[in-house]
């Protein structure tokens, strides 16, 4: 069997289960009963029902190989904000970096396109800042100051993020996927932000901070549709 055949299965048993919780007791019952069969039938385990509802929606990951740190920083806050997950896959050759946001429903494809919007802000704005810094002579002070301001950025956008935006068994579904798709060959970004050790830092985190005080992480998402609402 194939995965797209299992998927197709694993759905359509997923609509069994659904209509299992029906307040009607015979139709719940024969739900119930057709979804056991199938998984029997076809030995299909809980996890593979959950991991079929998941599914990916890839962007530009804004880079040609490793996406610096404030961006798969960014691409986490927006993951937790439309409860879904992300990973970063390197690029190399002809082939560019990518995010690849997963979930359930339309939430992947939202995460996406506001990721796209807001790292083109970001980069946007740490090039603005970039450019203020005439003083510092070495390039390797000119990027710490660059990246102490992005994670500025990012931490003023995440206090809009309160918790995960889903439900446990969504939390549920993306494990399994994850765990299916993957297994344990992804790693962890151990990439750690610049020590703050001069009074110049928290210059950048104000600069940061105050660069995305009108971000807003729901916005893009706000517009996208705004627009297809006037354009029908």
């Amino acid at each position: 069997m194939t995965n797209e055949e299992l998927k197709k299965i694993a759905i359509k048993i997923a609509k069994c289960l659904a209509l299992a919780s029906s307040d009607n007791p015979g139709e719940a019952e024969a739900a119930k009963r057709q979804a056991d069969a199938l998984m029997k039938k076809y030995n299909v385990t809980a996890g593979d029902v959950d991991a079929a509802q998941v599914h990916e929606q890839h962007c530009k990951a804004g880079s040609k190989h490793r996406p610096p740190q404030h961006l798969s920083r960014l691409a986490n806050i927006i993951a937790t904000a439309f409860g879904c997950d992300a990973v970063m896959q390197s690029g190399g050759g002809w082939t560019d970096s990518s995010m690849k946001f997963y979930g359930l429903g339309i939430k992947p494809e939202l995460a996406a396109y506001t990721f796209d919007v807001l790292r083109r802000q970001i980069t946007k704005d740490r090039a603005a800042y970039s450019a203020t810094l005439r003083r510092y002579k070495k390039r390797e002070n000119k990027i710490r100051m660059c990246d102490i301001f992005c994670d500025a950025w990012n931490w003023r956008i995440s206090q809009q993020v309160r918790e995960f935006a889903g439900t446990e068994q969504d939390k549920a579904a993306i494990a399994a996927y994850k765990e299916q798709r993957w297994g344990d060959s992804l790693k962890e970004d151990t990439r750690k932000s610049p020590e703050l050790k001069k009074d110049s830092d928290h210059q950048a985190i104000v600069a940061g901070t105050y660069a995305a005080r009108d971000v807003s992480i729901h916005k893009p998402v706000q517009s996208k549709r705004g627009t297809r609402l006037g354009q029908s």
